[in-house]
């Protein structure tokens, strides 16, 4: 999947990622990769399949989690694993 680079709106861009895998960066520092699922307008966001980890390292595995978009520092659409 292409991004167009002229895309300036982060959801727009989002919502062209649903249903591929993200890696999102709290600002605690913990990444979450997983597969979007949702995302509203407040960058809130339910993740599938996904897997917890800090400093690299895998610490858990949840079905489905959701992410407040308030505590999200990065966000990296269509991640490859």
């Amino acid at each position: 999947m292409t991004i167009s680079i002229d895309s300036k709106n982060p959801l727009k861009i989002l919502q062209s990622a649903i249903n591929s895998t993200i890696q999102i960066r709290l600002k605690d520092n913990t990444d979450y990769i997983g597969k979007l699922k949702e995302v509203d307008s407040y960058m809130n966001m339910i993740i599938e399949d996904a897997k917890e980890l800090i400093n690299g390292n895998m610490i858990a595995k949840y079905s489905e989690i959701f992410i407040r978009g308030n505590n999200i520092l990065f966000v990296k659409p269509n991640v490859e694993t």
